[in-house]
């Protein structure tokens, strides 16, 4: 008789796994609804969605505080949208320790620079470039990519290095441009190195550049608040009017580049010559198969739902989930490798003086601590064991929706761009919104009529 029970319940287990596959749209939860109530789910796709490529604004990229930040450095050549160029601004702080004195005499002059990492063509040397910053910046001002270098530094160098690139090393540039060193020798006044305000207005910092003779160009991610970033001056002088020594006592001062005291700024310049990105970037009418996303407020991809007041029109609803999908272009089409493309992506909203923020959903996931949920990360995807794995980028965003078609949020205009475009230079490229593509951008929803 057991057995009997047991043979019974797995029918109605597999009857049921069945069933519950093949449950419609209206089918789901109709049996936890009371006799006479039409409440249905409903499932909708949309795809009028109005797209096309702008540059990036300029993003903050001056020091925000965090030892472990990251700036770019070096150039990024790409046949889609063009080159991109990225060089650094950094302070460096005094060091009271540091006393001038008679008979002052300088040994050497290190500037040291730790990498994190490096992006792009290994195989190519790399030349970095050290010049003297002639402008007075300030800690607790904000600074963006778009800072104009013009007349802000010398341009004869105080130091060069061209290397093959390398993770996670410490580079030395020894300094002996006089000129430069002299500014040591004749500080006298211990005001200088006392007070870190008037020692930023004697030193005002450096600037760094990189070149890459490699077609596709390197870019080195460095960690100017690293305790291996400094600045070390190897010195000796007379401590009193009469040297007791025969020899000089050669001692080391450390200035350090910290988050605290020092700023930098990291300035991104990008050239769309050449590229067909360069007659449509900016046209709300450009018509094209893809979207393009790039980081160093490079190309990003504008969007809107074009046919939001028509769907609305089945207001009101109550908006069970609502995914965002971005496919992404297979590598033999796009010519970028699926492991060359961004972790993550973000969308954001654009206000009315054309800044951007993230939306509604990510700021409440994030206040929830699950920011992972709100998506956007580099997904694959695969239709079956023997097809091609291709990637998607999947965005949750059910809350900023439901205010839109609510009348809470009246704007419909959003940008797609890196999530973490500050310190990464790549490119991903999308389908775009054209109905002839295969897997066009959409907007699945899942939702009850009220």
């Amino acid at each position: 008789m057991k057995k009997d029970l047991w043979v019974y319940a797995a029918v109605l287990f597999l009857a049921g796994f069945v069933t519950a596959c093949e449950i419609s749209d209206k089918e789901l939860g109709e049996d936890l609804l009371p006799p006479g109530d039409h409440v249905f789910l409903f499932h909708d796709t949309i795809f009028d969605i109005h797209t096309y490529p702008v540059q990036s604004s300029p993003v903050f990229t001056s020091e925000s505080g965090d030892p472990d930040a990251l700036f770019l450095l070096g150039n990024w050549k790409d046949t889609i949208v063009g080159s991109a160029v990225s060089s650094v601004v950094m302070q460096f702080n005094n060091n009271a320790t540091f006393v001038s004195g008679p008979n002052m005499e300088i040994d050497s002059l290190m500037l040291f620079v730790y990498v994190e990492d490096y992006m792009g063509n290994m195989e190519e040397e790399i030349t970095i470039s050290v010049y003297e910053f002639t402008e007075r910046i300030y800690r607790d001002s904000a600074y963006y990519s778009d800072y104009d270098m013009t007349d802000r530094y010398n341009p004869v160098p105080l130091a060069e290095k061209s290397f093959m690139p390398g993770d996670q090393d410490t580079l030395d540039f020894l300094i002996t441009n006089q000129e430069f060193i002299d500014k040591f020798l004749a500080l006298e006044d211990t005001l200088y190195t006392s007070k870190d305000s008037i020692f930023k207005d004697y030193f005002n910092g450096f600037y760094l550049t990189a070149t890459s003779n490699s077609p596709e160009g390197v870019m080195a991610r460095i960690q100017p608040s690293n305790d291996y970033t400094l600045l070390s001056l190897k010195y000796a002088n007379d401590s009193t009017d009469i040297d007791s020594t025969a020899e000089k006592d050669f001692i080391w001062k450390q200035f350090s580049i910290e988050e605290y005291y020092a700023q930098k700024i990291n300035i991104f310049e990008h050239d769309f010559t050449g590229t067909a990105l360069a007659g449509i970037i900016g046209k709300d009418s450009a018509q094209t198969s893809y979207c393009y996303v790039q980081g160093m407020s490079g190309v990003n991809t504008r969007f809107s739902f074009s046919e939001l007041e028509t769907w609305m029109e089945k207001n009101p609803v109550s908006i069970n989930s609502a995914s965002l999908v971005f496919d992404v272009v297979p590598e033999q089409e796009s010519g970028i490798s699926y492991e060359d493309l961004p972790n993550r992506l973000m969308i954001a909203t654009i206000l009315e003086d054309e800044s951007s923020q993230p939306i509604y959903d990510y700021w409440v996931l994030l206040n929830n601590s699950s920011s992972n949920s709100f998506g956007g990360y580099k997904t694959t995807v695969s239709s079956g064991m023997f097809s091609d794995t291709t990637y998607t980028y999947r965005f949750r965003m059910p809350l900023h929706f439901q205010s839109m078609i609510d009348g809470t949020k009246t704007d419909n205009n959003f940008i797609l761009k890196l999530g973490d475009g500050r310190v990464n230079p790549q490119i991903s490229k999308l389908w775009g919104n054209l109905p002839a593509n295969k897997h066009r951008i959409r907007l699945e929803i899942v939702y009850l009529k009220l």
